[in-house]
């Protein structure tokens, strides 16, 4: 990948979703602190569905971006981490639920997702992009959009935004996942995707992907951030903490060399 400094997004969930999680938060015996964590492990969720951020390997492995995130600030909090993957779209109700002590996978601050859960200080900004396939020359706006079938990863911020401005000018399709969208522009079930800039450059950049970026003007963008259960001060405290530390002494930039390429800048 060339070097730049860019942006990117991720996360947010359905409705029904968010009403789940909206009810398991008034559950606060399920919260824990970090002293509770420390007594124990240090559960973490990602989608394992967002490569270069998390995904799973040949070799059936967790790995990514956010896994290193992960176990970076376990390591400096001083904790054991268990690191799991969870359907994306239950991913903060299981989370207010208490299934997970934190979601450290990419999730943009929204207003609806801060009903629900609480939020770390920013790890780095994220927003939308629009892609088409290489050999498509109609579209260059969203008003080319008209009649077109538009391709989102359910329970992110790309789908929320599909859904709230189709107007019935156009069809929404959901994906699971990164590649299953990617899969399904290129095969022809979709016209256009909405996704995260940043994955999809590595994925160019990784393989033989015959599609193009549209720049259709501003989009939407947000801050990414690292979700908590609501009422758990100290942990919010020591994750912000050990996330200047990682950045402090070159571990965040090294996590950043290694999964989306040397020289990026995160801000």
């Amino acid at each position: 990948m060339t070097n730049h400094t860019t942006s990117f997004p991720r996360p947010f969930i359905s409705a029904l979703a968010l009403l789940g999680a909206i009810s398991l938060v008034s559950l606060p015996a399920q919260a824990r602190d970090l002293p509770e964590i420390r007594d124990d492990v240090f559960q973490v969720a990602n989608s394992g569905a967002y490569p270069p951020f998390s995904y799973v390997d040949t070799s059936g492995n967790l790995i990514g971006f956010d896994v290193d995130i992960a176990e970076a600030l376990a390591d400096r909090m001083g904790v054991e981490v268990n690191i799991q993957t969870s359907p994306w779209n239950g991913i903060v109700a299981a989370l207010a639920g208490g299934r997970f002590d934190a979601c450290i996978c990419s999730m943009s601050v929204t207003e609806e997702r801060e009903k629900a859960v609480d939020f770390t200080d920013p790890y780095y900004r994220s927003g939308l992009s629009i892609w088409v396939r290489e050999e498509t020359d109609d579209v260059s706006s969203i008003d080319d959009f008209e009649g077109k079938r538009v391709g989102s990863t359910l329970g992110e911020t790309g789908n929320q935004w599909a859904t709230e401005n189709a107007e019935g000018r156009w069809r929404n399709q959901t994906f699971q996942g990164l590649p299953d969208m990617l899969n399904g522009l290129t095969t022809g079930r979709v016209d256009v995707i909405i996704a995260d800039d940043i994955p999809v450059y590595v994925a160019i950049g990784d393989g033989d992907i015959a599609i193009k970026q549209i720049d259709v003007g501003e989009l939407p963008s947000w801050p990414a951030a690292i979700a908590i259960q609501k009422n758990t001060p100290q942990l919010k405290a020591a994750l912000n903490t050990a996330l200047t530390e990682i950045r402090e002494d070159g571990t965040y930039q090294a996590i950043v060399d290694k999964w989306i390429g040397e020289g990026v800048e995160f801000h």
